[in-house]
Order: structure tokens, then C-alpha cells, then sequence
């Protein structure tokens, strides 16, 4: 039985009780067997003398041979109820007269001489019977032998007596120390159970104005006018609590509302740069075929004066003319190729930075998608120099936001370029993998740069956190990534990444995003 189940009270009365019983038990057995051991001896003392003073009645008879005075000694312990036999032995220890009150059998020869006790009982106040066997002497001649047999019942009725008394006691002794156990606790426990009772009524109904009183002046005082301090207490903190809780919540919405603020200005600080890149990057792709351009316009001009010249002067002769066709013909090729990739450079510039302003939901064909972001950065890509491979479907066609897409592919992009290929390997790489999953798409982005440690795999999707702040990074990147895929394409990203071994982004993502998440990492 477990006492720490029950209340304080039958903790406290089962202590004491058990306590009691246990004592009791260990100073009655230790009475019990000091009293009987006690009797026991006292019954051998008795009965020693006893046998000493039959023989020395029967002395005189038995010296004359006098059997009919022997027998009148014997006779008086006729209806003794504590002898069952009594027999006298000659010197030739052969009996000679004896009195039996139990018929009892006469022992076949003279028992030893001595005292010793025949028990057959394993009880501690039972001793079974006596047996006794003295000589009889006069002058130092022996004369016989007295043999007594004894029933000890009268130790037994003693013993049995004395334990019913005791336990009579011990009951009447443990039902007063019950009695008192039970006035001791509700005298001590009550006061704390009208504490706890009034502790309830505070916790239930917040009602702090409560008091409690105890008249005694003990401890238990202290403990009370300690509560009515905290009660008082927390009545004064809740009387105000109401308007801190206000004040204070105003000012929690403020720095939120500055702090969303904030991070709305760093997000489209983050788009600006990133469409600054874009635009770098595409106004140097552009200055090559614009300047082969401005080349092959100037070849046709001199090739039109030469011709034309030529030919009000008379002289134009045919393989001249042909010649000259020729070199126009060639330089209008290479003009008109220069003009289409500054044009479709320009085309990709107007419609990725489009996308990322308007934000608008649109359906686009992926691969194509990805190719014309990654021409964006072809002039960043060639000086590593990076290889890039796009695996997926190029006939894949998502509903989505288009810019969301390059935004994120120009973050991952710029984070390779910036931190994974600061010290590039002998074979720089990007692999940039797609393909569906029901209505989810899955891609991937890999590189085999630098990688992370530990301590920025841990944080690495936080705002401001960067490996380059002294070197112009922000820390910004991979946080706008994390809350454009989880808020506004309503998918997940994870990532691996071992120090050497580059990383690995894995977006699991809505072919048609339509459900809304609610994470966010501010």
C-alpha cells in the first residue's frame, strides 16, 4: 500500500498506528518469552524442592523397608493435578510402590537421574511434561530413587493468562493512539486544509481580495499571514495588470508592424538587387551582338559606297560587283543573327523582370523558363567557368508565378556563384533536375561547391544569416527563398550539404498552387 495515495490524515494515523503495533508486537514477544522462561524456572524450583521433600519423608520408611509408610506418603499425592506418577525405586532400582493419577505406563527402567522436559509441542507456552529423578540418601548410603512426572500446564495457564492481558492492553492502547492520531491530525491538518480551500477559490474564481485567519498563534500563523502577503500582492499586480497588459500589447504590436515593415522594405530591396544583376548582366550580354551589330552596319555602308561609286563611275566591273554582293550578303547574315540574340536577350530581360513585378499567375513551359533565367547570367556563369545542366521535361507546362520561379533560381544562382564557387573546383557544376509526382512537382538544384557546416546548415534559412557580411551579402537570400516557396508557391524545401561537397536544394512543390501555408520564417 502506497501511503503517498492518501490524504495527509490516514498518512499520519496509519503511521502512528503501524508504528504502535509494530512496537507493541516486539515488547510483547519479548515479555512473552522473559515470562515464560521466567515461570519455567520458577516451576523447576518448586518442583525440585517437591521431590526434595517427598524424599525425605519416605527417607525413614524406606531405610526400614517399611513399604505401607512409603505408600502413606505416597498416598497424600493422590488427586494432585500436577502429578501424573510417582514412583519409588530401591537401591537395586526395581519399583516399589508409586501412585499414578493419569495412568500413566510405569518407565520399564529408572529414568535418568535429573531434571529434563518431554515436549511435543511446538508452541513457545507449551513445555510438555516434567520428569524428575532424585536419589534417596541417609548417612551418604543410598536407600532408592524418587521419580516424579509433572504436567506444566500450570506455566502454560500463566503464559496464556499474561498474553491475554497484554493483548487486551495492547488493543485498548492501540485504539488510544488511534483516537489521538486522529485528533493530532485534524488538529494540525485542518488549518492547512481551510488554506487549501481558500488557495482553490483564488485559483477558480481569481478572487484575490480572500483572506484567511488562524487564531493559534503557532507556525501555522506564519504560514497564513505568508499567503495573505502574496494574496495582497497579487491583488495589487492584477489591479494594474489589465492596463499593462494593454500598454504592453500596443507596443508588441508596433515593433511587429516595424518589423513586418522592415522586412517587406529588405524583400524588395532583395528583388531590386536581384533585378539589378538581371540587368547587368543582360546589358553586358547585349553589348556583343549589338556591337557585331553596329560592325556589320558599318561593312554595308562602305561596301554601298564602294559599289555605288563604282558604278556612276563606269568602272563597276562584274566580279566586283559580285564580290561586293557577296561581303553584303555575308555582313546581313551576321547583322541580322546579332540583332535576334540582342532582341531575344531583351525579350527575356523584359519578360523575367515583368514576372518578378507583377507577380501574376500564368501558364509557362519550365525548361524554357529555366533557360532564359540562366541566359541572364551568362556573362557571371563563363568566368567561373560553370557547366549547367537542366534535366526535366521540355514540354512541361506549370500554372504558376513565373517570377516567383526566377526569383528563386537567381537566389540559388547568385548563392553558388557568391559563396560555393569562391574557390571553384577543377570542374564546376549546376544541375538543375525537375520532373512530376502526381500534381506535385519535384526539382532540384545542385552544385558541387564549398557546401556548409553545421553550424550554417543549422540557421541557414534565417534572415541575416551569411557567411559574406563584410564581403556585401545579407543574409536575405535563402530566408526570401524559404517564404517563396512555403507562402506563395504553398510547398517545401529542404536541403544536404557536407563541407567540399557542394549542396543539394530539393523543393517539393504544387504543378498549380491553390493551398495555403501558414509557416513562416521572420
Amino acid at each position: 500500500m502506497q501511503l503517498n495515495n492518501h490524504s495527509l490524515t490516514i498518512q499520519i494515523i496509519l503511521s502512528l498506528v503501524v508504528t504502535s503495533i509494530f512496537i507493541i508486537c516486539i515488547e510483547t514477544a519479548f515479555n512473552l518469552v522473559y515470562t515464560a522462561n521466567h515461570e519455567k524456572i520458577s516451576f523447576l524450583h518448586e518442583s525440585n524442592l517437591e521431590a526434595d521433600l517427598i524424599a525425605d519423608l519416605i527417607t525413614a520408611p524406606l531405610a526400614f523397608f517399611d513399604t505401607e509408610g512409603i505408600a502413606t506418603h505416597l498416598i497424600r499425592l493422590k488427586g494432585n493435578k500436577e502429578i501424573n506418577l510417582a514412583v519409588v525405586y530401591g537401591a537395586d532400582k526395581t519399583p516399589i510402590t508409586f501412585i499414578n493419577n493419569k495412568n500413566t505406563p510405569l518407565p520399564g527402567t529408572l529414568p535418568t537421574l535429573g531434571v529434563f522436559f518431554e515436549n511435543d509441542h511446538w508452541l513457545p507456552w507449551r513445555f510438555g511434561k516434567l520428569h524428575i529423578t532424585v536419589e534417596i540418601t541417609q548417612n551418604s548410603q543410598l536407600l532408592g530413587y524418587l521419580y516424579l512426572e509433572k504436567e506444566t500446564d500450570q506455566i502454560t495457564t500463566y503464559v496464556l493468562t499474561f498474553l491475554k492481558n497484554v493483548s487486551l492492553f495492547s488493543f485498548g492502547l492501540i485504539l488510544l493512539i488511534y483516537l489521538v492520531s486522529r485528533l493530532l491530525g485534524k488538529r494540525i491538518l485542518q488549518p492547512i486544509l481551510t488554506l487549501t480551500e481558500a488557495a482553490k477559490e483564488v485559483s477558480q474564481n481569481n478572487n484575490y481580495s480572500l483572506r484567511v485567519t488562524h487564531k493559534r498563534n503557532d507556525e501555522l500563523s506564519y504560514l497564513y499571514d505568508a499567503f495573505n502577503y502574496l494574496l495582497s500582492n497579487t491583488e495589487s499586480l492584477t489591479t494594474h495588470l489589465e492596463s499593462r497588459v494593454a500598454s504592453r500589447t500596443q507596443e508588441l504590436e508596433a515593433s511587429i508592424e516595424t518589423l513586418k515593415k522592415t522586412q517587406m522594405q529588405l524583400v524588395q530591396s532583395e528583388k531590386m538587387a536581384s533585378l539589378g544583376n538581371l540587368v547587368s548582366g543582360v546589358a553586358h550580354e547585349v553589348n556583343t551582338p549589338l556591337g557585331n551589330a553596329m560592325t556589320g552596319g558599318s561593312i554595308i555602308v562602305n561596301e554601298s559606297k564602294t559599289l555605288l561609286k563604282q558604278m556612276e563611275e563606269g568602272t563597276l566591273k562584274r566580279s566586283t560587283m559580285e564580290e561586293g554582293l557577296h561581303v553584303l550578303n555575308e555582313t546581313a547574315v551576321l547583322l541580322l543573327k546579332s540583332i535576334t540574340q540582342a532582341a531575344d536577350l531583351i525579350r527575356s530581360f523584359k519578360r523575367i523582370s515583368v514576372d518578378q513585378s507583377v507577380e501574376e499567375k500564368r501558364d509557362f513551359n519550365l525548361y524554357h523558363y529555366i533557360e532564359e533565367i540562366l541566359l541572364t547570367f551568362h556573362n557571371k556563369i563563363k568566368k567561373v567557368p560553370a557547366q549547367i545542366c537542366i534535366e526535366g521535361d521540355p514540354d512541361l507546362i506549370i500554372k504558376s508565378y513565373p517570377g516567383v520561379y526566377a526569383q528563386i533560381f537567381s537566389n540559388f544562382i547568385q548563392n553558388t556563384l557568391f559563396h560555393g564557387f569562391e574557390n571553384p573546383p577543377a570542374d564546376p557544376q549546376i544541375t538543375i533536375r525537375f520532373h512530376t509526382q502526381g500534381d506535385t512537382l519535384v526539382v532540384i538544384y545542385a552544385d558541387n561547391g564549398s557546401g556548409m557546416d553545421e553550424k550554417v546548415k543549422k540557421n541557414a534559412f534565417d534572415p541575416f544569416t551569411t557567411t559574406k557580411r563584410n564581403a556585401g551579402g545579407t543574409g536575405l537570400g535563402l530566408n526570401i527563398v524559404y517564404n517563396l516557396v512555403v507562402q506563395k508557391l504553398f510547398g517545401d524545401i529542404s536541403f544536404t550539404s557536407e563541407p567540399s561537397k557542394g549542396v543539394t536544394f530539393t523543393l517539393t512543390l504544387p504543378l498549380e498552387p491553390t493551398t495555403p501555408q501558414t509557416e513562416t520564417k521572420v
